[in-house]
């Protein structure tokens, strides 16, 4: 809901309406939560996106990797969904489970799944007035029982560089965030706090 006060204008966009957003934005593209190589993801093919295979010591390493349920948000600090990433000022999290199928020169498939936290905080993408876009940027993610540390933290460098090229896709504009009622030229914001993503400026 907006509201105005002194000739400015407030938006925000409850987390259960960004989660109905991404819901809709991932059914509708479902090539930007699966990634895989030629041996799974055929270039012809719109449900996934196809990408090289990885060239190691001469191995042949072919992928499947996707993000399974639809990532949603939690915007309430300390709410339950964000242990054990504990969202600071203006950041909230990002939950799913990376699921993936590995073969190497051909042998058996290797699968497995992560469950996969979040931590990010949402950007200007772009400023235009009554045109701009919200994008949300990933600074760490957080994967529970992975054993030693070390392998954690290999596993979680990996993992984060695949959720940044997922969230990098996800575009929210102006108008999602002032119900389309009118354009929005942006002095403030976005901030992440009390369950919303929040603008402030004037109406366009």
């Amino acid at each position: 809901m907006s509201l105005t006060q002194t000739q400015h204008i407030f938006g925000g966009v409850h987390e259960t309406g960004i989660n109905d957003l991404l819901r809709a934005f991932f059914t509708a593209r479902p090539r930007y939560l699966r990634y895989g190589t030629p041996a799974f993801v055929p270039a012809t093919t719109v449900a996934a996106t196809s990408v090289a295979a990885i060239p190691f010591f001469g191995l042949n390493i072919q992928f499947l990797i996707s993000c399974d349920p639809i990532p949603t948000v939690d915007i309430t600090p300390g709410g339950a969904g964000s242990a054990p990433l504990m969202p600071g000022t203006n950041e909230f999290t990002i939950r799913t489970n990376l699921n993936f199928t590995v073969t190497i020169n051909n042998g058996p498939r290797i699968t497995g799944s992560l469950v996969v936290l979040a931590l990010c905080r949402p950007f200007v993408a772009v400023s235009t007035p009554g045109t701009g876009q919200i994008g949300i940027t990933v600074s760490r993610v957080e994967i529970v029982d992975i054993t030693p540390d070390w392998l954690e933290s290999v596993v979680e460098g990996l993992v984060l560089g695949i959720i940044q090229t997922v969230v990098a896709t996800v575009r929210f504009p102006f108008n999602t965030i002032t119900a389309g009622a009118f354009g929005l030229i942006l002095l403030a914001g976005p901030t992440a706090e009390t369950d919303q993503i929040k603008v402030r400026g004037n109406a366009l």
